[in-house]
């Protein structure tokens, strides 16, 4: 049992739950803004300010995909039904 801090919340690695929780709370950080970083670079003839954000939003998407289908698991029993995620 070891607990990280996941935006600003203590939350133990060995629960897939509050693991899904706990990222679905940092990716409206994200998506809010409230998590970027700023630079900016000026000289006396031009100023160019870039905003980035330090995360891919792609693979913390599919991260709390396997954590929801884990916790689904873990309370169900049983593994989630793919049926209707497959499309043709």
């Amino acid at each position: 049992m070891s607990m990280i801090k996941l935006g600003g919340v203590s939350v133990d690695t060995s629960d897939p739950c509050a693991l899904y929780q706990g990222l679905y709370l940092v990716k409206l950080k994200l998506i809010s803004g409230e998590m970027t970083g700023e630079y900016s670079i000026q000289s006396p003839v031009t100023r160019e300010t870039v905003v980035f954000s330090p995360a891919n939003l792609n693979s913390l998407d599919a991260e709390m995909t396997r954590l929801q289908a884990a916790c689904e698991q873990a309370t169900s029993g049983r593994r989630p039904s793919r049926r209707m995620q497959l499309r043709y």
